[in-house]
């Protein structure tokens, strides 16, 4: 493998070219090469290889298996990261390491694609190799490192085929940096996905629970009345979340009324109340599951339990739910 400069190796292209079309024989070879310049492109990054290191440092409010586990759900980008990251499709899982195709946003009408290997090397580094397509030959590496109950979190991307030129270097590297930013934001406002496909490599994936607040079966006897919130308090623009007995429980007032229900998916424990709420149904934030207000009922996976909902009433201006005495 040689490092070169990039002037010399547009140089050593364009004296091959020319050879080329001084050849009758190989006159159709280089009318193809011409017409198709990333192949000249992906030709050069087998040969010579110039490589940039851009570091990125950021710290996230959260432990680092937290993190971890963020990292390898890759079920929450297509939800998540619709116009930055667009959709990864899994492609194969062998030992520690994960091969996905990535398909990017559309950019002016076109769609680019790139194979990713991603590979985790216990306990806190994680390695993505772009094999194929759009971006072949970057390669990133993650470093988590616990920090109290954060995570500081340390990536170096190295970039093949850019310049020496000292003027492109600091754009470059602020491009991506403003991109991981953006990414980064997206994942800390609906407080860090994970338990999604395929998950940690060797970890047993988290199942699903259902609120104990509640139980269809349970006579009036075995219930009691909560207060849990003013009426004036609640809107039809925004949910709101309260704690009772330990439970999550969003509250969110309609045209029909005001409802109750458990404020986590029972996927895993997305936070109901930073998805999308209409006046009939709530959609998960993290993998976009999807459930009906009125019953709880799921109507869209990848979760396949229903929502608790908690009878509501109102005593004058207070809002109660019924939950079990046993809470």
């Amino acid at each position: 493998m040689k490092f070169w400069t990039f002037e010399i190796v547009l140089k050593d292209e364009a004296l091959r070219r020319k050879e080329c079309r001084n050849s009758p024989q190989n006159r159709a070879a280089t009318i193809n090469v011409t017409k198709n310049p990333m192949r000249i492109i992906a030709g050069l990054v087998d040969t010579y290889i110039i490589l940039m290191n851009i570091s990125y440092v950021t710290r996230v409010p959260y432990p680092l298996d937290r993190v971890l586990a963020q990292y390898f759900d890759l079920e929450h980008i297509e939800t998540v990261h619709p116009t930055t990251l667009g959709q990864y499709r899994v492609l194969q899982v062998v030992g520690n390491s994960i091969i996905f195709e990535q398909i990017w946003p559309k950019w002016l009408g076109v769609q680019l694609r790139t194979t990713i290997t991603q590979s985790w090397d216990p306990p806190n580094q994680i390695r993505f190799d772009f094999v194929k397509g759009f971006l072949r030959g970057v390669t990133v590496v993650t470093q988590l490192r616990a920090c109290d109950e954060e995570t500081i979190i340390k990536d170096v991307y190295h970039v093949p085929l850019v310049p020496k030129w000292r003027l492109l270097r600091p754009p470059l590297a602020a491009l991506v940096k403003r991109g991981v930013d953006r990414v980064w934001k997206e994942d800390l406002a609906v407080e860090l996905c994970h338990g999604g496909w395929p998950g940690i490599p060797g970890h047993e994936k988290q199942v699903e629970t259902k609120s104990e607040l509640i139980h269809t079966t349970s006579s009036e006897a075995q219930m009691r009345w909560v207060r849990v919130a003013e009426e004036e308090d609640l809107h039809s623009t925004k949910p709101v979340t309260t704690e009772v007995a330990g439970q999550s429980v969003m509250l969110w007032k309609d045209k029909d009324g005001i409802r109750a229900i458990d404020s986590r998916c029972p996927h895993t424990d997305g936070p109901l109340a930073l998805g999308q709420v209409s006046d009939t149904h709530v959609t998960c934030p993290w993998h976009n599951a999807k459930f009906r207000l009125n019953d709880g009922r799921v109507c869209r996976g990848p979760a396949t339990q229903d929502l608790v909902v908690f009878p509501v009433k109102l005593a004058g201006k207070a809002v109660l739910i019924q939950i079990s005495r046993n809470e």
